[in-house]
């Protein structure tokens, strides 16, 4: 089984991260106007002319997701493609500048943001593997040492994400939000602690990776929506017999599912336990970590700076002729994932739960 170091998208809000593959970045030198009114006037911003694209990647509410090449260097980027105008919302800014703020080696790194006539462009590191799910269709499950590798690395992400919440712009919630992770206290609509709703969160991660199917859906009715939220008020789920689980997966799964957040076992706790301990890489062990997030954090930011790229993001709130057209040269493709912010109300008939299940086993 190849055991690669993985790489982990994190944002500020919903899901969309879980696992990629490690990809490689490139530094550029460009000058650009803080200045709103002159962000459009100055040469090559605006304008997608240095990338070529590649392929497709995904698509979501917000967005599609495009593979381009660097014309100049020759490097792979993932590109983030949303429409302007009213879609570039405060939500918008809040996760590009955290985005901007994140240096981990577990989390897809920031480029830059551009503009087209029709779209703002976020441009991010490319995980070249695919993505962690497409990797468990494959597989059907992982065995109990793969998904714990790929558990350490999600964990050391969340976790230095949860670090940087003193200077993250961010409001009080969980960094995930796909209806088959969210946890209990999430789900009954009153004030939670984010940190902890993303514990529930990456023990579903780690569920799934074991089992090959979420753990709260009804077998015999996987897609209904309201029986998946009382098994996870009930907290009702359990390990099928033909997978094998060790006693200690099995103890941090019980101490992850707890319906009451109070009780439930803390990042620092996943940590120190047992079963995350074994065989763990000593690149995932809190002194290494500590010192390759300040390696990371000294190389060199993106060119862009706070201001500049707020500009971009203010003058992609404005729409163009060619947007009110409808038109997009880089840009085509529906939007049906969820990158919804889903701490507003839920209602069942509002949540596309489509495309959210992993292979039927």
């Amino acid at each position: 089984m190849d055991f690669r170091p993985r790489k982990i998208i994190v944002q500020s809000d919903p899901i969309w991260w879980l696992a990629q593959l490690v990809a490689s970045r490139a530094h550029e030198v460009n000058v650009m106007s803080s200045n709103p009114e002159l962000v459009l006037q100055i040469e090559g911003v605006g304008k997608m002319e240095r990338y070529e694209i590649v392929r497709d990647i995904g698509s979501g509410n917000f967005g599609v997701a495009k593979l381009v090449r660097d014309k100049w260097t020759g490097e792979l980027y993932a590109v983030k493609f949303i429409e302007r105008g009213n879609k570039i919302d405060e939500h918008v800014q809040r996760e590009i500048m955290n985005h901007r703020s994140l240096k981990h080696p577990n989390i897809i790194r920031f480029k830059e943001v551009l503009l087209t006539p029709t779209h703002l462009a976020i441009v991010m590191e490319y995980a070249a593997g695919g993505e962690l799910f497409e990797r468990i269709c494959t597989a059907g499950r992982f065995s109990e040492d793969e998904a714990r590798f790929f558990f350490q690395q999600l964990i050391s992400g969340v976790s230095y994400c949860h670090s940087m919440s003193s200077v993250l712009d961010s409001q009080p919630k969980s960094t995930v939000g796909t209806p088959a992770y969210i946890a209990p206290e999430v789900l009954s609509r009153k004030q939670y602690d984010g940190k902890i709703a993303d514990v529930w969160s990456c023990g579903v991660t780690l569920y799934v990776m074991l089992v090959g199917a979420y753990p709260f859906e009804d077998p015999d009715d996987p897609r209904n929506f309201k029986k998946t939220i009382n098994r996870i008020f009930s907290v009702q789920y359990s390990i099928p017999s033909y997978v094998r689980v060790s006693l200690d997966c099995r103890h941090l799964l019980s101490r992850i599912f707890v319906a009451n957040p109070e009780k439930r076992i803390t990042i620092p706790e996943i940590k120190k336990h047992p079963w995350f301990l074994k065989n763990l890489p000593v690149e995932f062990s809190e002194q290494e970590e500590a010192s390759t997030q300040r390696n990371d954090e000294d190389q060199k930011p993106s060119y862009q700076s706070m201001e500049e790229v707020l500009a971009i993001i203010q003058e992609a709130r404005k729409v163009t002729e060619a947007a009110a057209r409808g038109g997009g040269h880089f840009v085509a493709g529906s939007m049906d994932l969820d990158d919804a912010d889903l701490d507003a109300d839920i209602d069942d008939d509002e949540i596309d739960t489509s495309g959210e299940f992993v292979c039927t086993l």
